[in-house]
C-alpha cells in the first residue's frame, strides 16, 4: 500500500505527502514502477498542465527527490530503452523549466536518446530544444535520420526552424537519399515553406529531377500548409 501511495503521490507531485512517506519510511526511496521507472522519473514526466499545477511544482519534486539521494544521471525504461530523468522531463514532462532545473544540477542532454532532440521535435517544444541544444545535444545527431529532418517530415515547422538556425544540415540526406526538399515536394508542403528554412535546401547529388519542375508540383497537387509557417 505505501507503495503504491508514494508513487501516486510523486506522480500528483503531492510533496507534502511524498515527505511524510519518506519519513516515516525512507526505504521507499528506491521504489520503482512496472515499467522500471523510479521516483524521479515519474516525477520528471509529470504533465503540470492537464494536473493543473506551475512547472516550478516539478521543479519542487524534483529537488526534493535529488536531496534525499536519488541520482540525476539514473537510467529508467521507456519502453526498451534505458533513458535518464531529463528524457523524461523532454517527452513525458514537457517541462522546460525542469530540463532548465535537470541541466543546472548536470544533467547531460546528450546522455538522452538523440540527446532528446528527438523527442522535443515530435512535440514542436521549440524552447525545449534550444535549452537541450546549448546544453550539449548535437544538432545533428542521427537517429535513422536527423532532429531537422525528422521535424520537417513531422511538419512541426517551427522545430525545424530552430534546428536550421542552431546550425542543423538542411540537406541531410536519409538512407533513400532523400533531402528535405525531396520529402516537402512529396508531401505537399507549400513551396514558399521550401524556401523559409535557414539555409538553402537542395535536392541530393545524383538526383535527375529539377528542383523547378518539383517545386511547380506542390502547387498542383493543391496541398498548401500556409506560407507564414517557417517566416
Amino acid at each position: 500500500m505505501s507503495k503504491a501511495r508514494i508513487i501516486e503521490s510523486v506522480k500528483n507531485l503531492d510533496l507534502a505527502t511524498t515527505t511524510s512517506l519518506l519519513d516515516a519510511k525512507p526505504a521507499l526511496l528506491t521504489v520503482r514502477n512496472r515499467q522500471g521507472r523510479n521516483l524521479l522519473h515519474l516525477a520528471c514526466s509529470a504533465p503540470c498542465a492537464r494536473l493543473k499545477v506551475p512547472e516550478a511544482a516539478a521543479v519542487r519534486m524534483v529537488a526534493f527527490l535529488l536531496e534525499r539521494g536519488l541520482d540525476i544521471e539514473e537510467p529508467g525504461l521507456s519502453g526498451r530503452d534505458p533513458c535518464p530523468p531529463i528524457f523524461f522531463a523532454v517527452a513525458f514532462g514537457r517541462n522546460p523549466a525542469l530540463v532548465k532545473f535537470l541541466i543546472s544540477q548536470g544533467a547531460k542532454a546528450r546522455a538522452a536518446p538523440g540527446g532528446g532532440l528527438f523527442a522535443a521535435a515530435w512535440w514542436g517544444d521549440t524552447k525545449i530544444l534550444d535549452l537541450l541544444i546549448r546544453a550539449g545535444s548535437p544538432v545533428d545527431v542521427v537517429v535513422g535520420v536527423t532532429p531537422f529532418l525528422a521535424s520537417w517530415c513531422w511538419r512541426q515547422f517551427d522545430a525545424a526552424k530552430l534546428l536550421a538556425q542552431r546550425g542543423a544540415n538542411v540537406n541531410y540526406q536519409d538512407r533513400s537519399g532523400k533531402t528535405a526538399l525531396h520529402h516537402g515536394v512529396e508531401k505537399g508542403f507549400d513551396p514558399a515553406l521550401l524556401q523559409a528554412v535557414p539555409g538553402r535546401l537542395q535536392l541530393s547529388s545524383g538526383r535527375v529531377e529539377r528542383t523547378v519542375g518539383l517545386t511547380r508540383r506542390c502547387y498542383r497537387r493543391g496541398q498548401r500548409l500556409g506560407s507564414g509557417a517557417l517566416a
